[in-house]
């Protein structure tokens, strides 16, 4: 049986958009890219005044077996690209990073695993995310929810920060 996941991806360090197109590249090990939505420029919220802007773009992948049954593995097949990439993680902290990669979705399942849940309980908070997700997506109904993508983009209180379509045109 087919799965669909789809991975959220940023980056604020060195050459943002050439990190991403390779993480999208490195994520072929788990299965196919079929798409990727436009990549949009973030503001880094809650970091110090300076920092990098995010590049933040989704990927939807068709899971190859034996990963459409292993979402523990398949969440730690992502961190170990993160790795190889330059990634270290702190443990509470909030730091640049060249990539960061989020399961937000694993087809129309709840996933409450240990160090993997989904849908990625930040996400409805986040319109670097929601974007991204709702121009492939905007009318998927997210799991638990009666919401769907698009509703959950529009329903964005005005204090979450905007985004910008990048490259600006």
């Amino acid at each position: 049986m087919a799965v669909l996941i789809y991975i959220a991806t940023g980056s604020n360090l060195g050459l943002r958009v050439d990190h991403l197109d390779r993480a999208d590249t490195e994520i072929k090990r788990i299965g196919r890219v079929l798409r990727t939505s436009p990549t949009y420029s973030t503001e880094a919220v809650g970091m110090a005044d300076g920092t990098p802007d995010f590049l933040n773009r989704v990927v939807e992948v068709k899971l190859d077996p034996p990963w459409t049954t292993q979402p523990e593995a398949t969440m730690q097949a992502l961190l170990d690209i993160e790795r190889q990439m330059g990634r270290t993680r702190v443990e509470g902290a909030v730091s640049s990073r060249p990539i960061d990669l989020d399961i937000v979705l694993w087809g129309g399942r709840i996933l409450d695993l240990d160090g993997l849940v989904v849908p990625h309980p930040r996400m409805v908070h986040r319109r670097f995310v929601l974007q991204p997700l709702a121009d492939l997506i905007p009318n998927f109904q997210i799991p638990g929810s009666a919401c769907t993508v698009l509703d959950l983009l529009r329903g964005l209180p005005d204090s979450v920060p905007d985004i910008a379509q990048w490259p600006n045109t």
